[in-house]
């Protein structure tokens, strides 16, 4: 067994000890049925709404219009999620990032980790695979409550591109999420306090998510929660067009969404993306970045210190 592995599985042991990370993963959960519910609640809705004109058409001899419920993508029944997975999933990731080192350095486990026949980038390896199957649990998890809610659902049918569809949005979910545990690790191995750990990935999550749309497409807070108003186009101004080739290629958030409801079939046709850099690319260079950072962090962790007083 490779020392990384070791260190993995011991990173996984102590967060399935963390209630804190118990607690996030919990609320995540219920959003994610939350989002299921609201899908599910709706398309009942347009159903039975629709079933009564259909009575009403067919007494009156009028041709009878398709159900709008068939007429869109099945998958747009879900697009909350894009908004839960941004918001509770990328946070829920920073917390476990966050753990997965200042765990080790508040028991005090560092001083004996560094005095073991292993590299720095064993470390490193340990850590963000713990992270990766950390994230992908999440990730699964609403990964099956979205497929059972489009599954039992009867005016629901899904081809098999849509279930690839949906997988890729699942993945890009993972990855999205993974881009902040990974600064959260890179943070908490480099911060001098816990509360620095914390709060500079929190503080980078917060500007992203809210702060660099309003700059770029201007998206208010209200509206960044909101699936379908987060993909409004920027007003016509010399201000907007150019803070959208300035900014947007950095405007992480906004690219996930679109993304986002590319996938899940609920993009407004013929909207552009955000600046001149395609959203994937975006997406890789950020993940690139973050997990350079997170490998830094780790390679320079001062293995000396730890304990309850760190």
């Amino acid at each position: 067994m490779t020392p990384s592995t070791i260190l993995r599985r011991h990173a996984l042991a102590a967060l399935a000890r963390e209630r804190t990370i118990a607690l996030v993963a919990a609320l995540f959960a219920a959003l994610v049925l939350v989002s299921a519910y609201l899908g599910w609640s709706a398309t009942s809705t347009v159903d039975a709404i629709y079933a009564s004109a259909t009575h009403w058409f067919e007494a009156n001899g009028k041709p009878v219009p398709p159900n709008p419920v068939t007429q869109g993508s099945p998958l747009a029944l879900l697009r909350n999620l894009t908004i839960y997975i941004s918001l509770i999933g990328a946070f829920s990731a920073i917390v476990i990032g966050y753990r997965m080192v200042e765990t080790d350095r508040r028991a005090g486990v560092l001083p004996l980790i560094g005095a073991r026949p292993l590299e720095r980038l064993d470390y490193a390896r340990g850590k963000v695979s713990a992270l990766a199957l950390a994230v992908g649990g999440l990730a699964a998890l609403a990964g099956v409550v979205g497929a059972a809610t489009l599954a039992i659902l009867p005016s629901v049918h899904l081809g098999p591109g849509d279930w690839a569809r949906l997988a890729a949005f699942f993945s890009l979910g993972w990855l999205y999420m993974m881009i902040f545990g990974l600064i959260a690790i890179g943070a908490s191995a480099r911060a001098r306090s816990e509360t620095v750990g914390l709060m500079v990935p929190t503080v980078v999550w917060l500007v992203l998510t809210f702060v660099w749309p309003a700059l770029t497409g201007n998206i208010l807070p209200t509206a960044a929660i909101n699936p379908i108003s987060a993909l409004a186009p920027a007003p016509q101004s010399a201000i907007f067009d150019l803070s959208a080739n300035l900014l947007g290629p950095f405007s992480l958030a906004e690219a996930y969404k679109y993304l986002g409801a590319e996938l899940m079939g609920y993009l407004p046709d013929g909207l552009p993306p955000r600046g001149p850099v395609p959203p994937l690319v975006v997406m890789m260079l950020f993940a690139a970045g973050s997990g350079l950072y997170a490998l830094r962090g780790c390679l320079k962790l001062d293995m000396t210190k730890g304990g309850p007083d760190a």
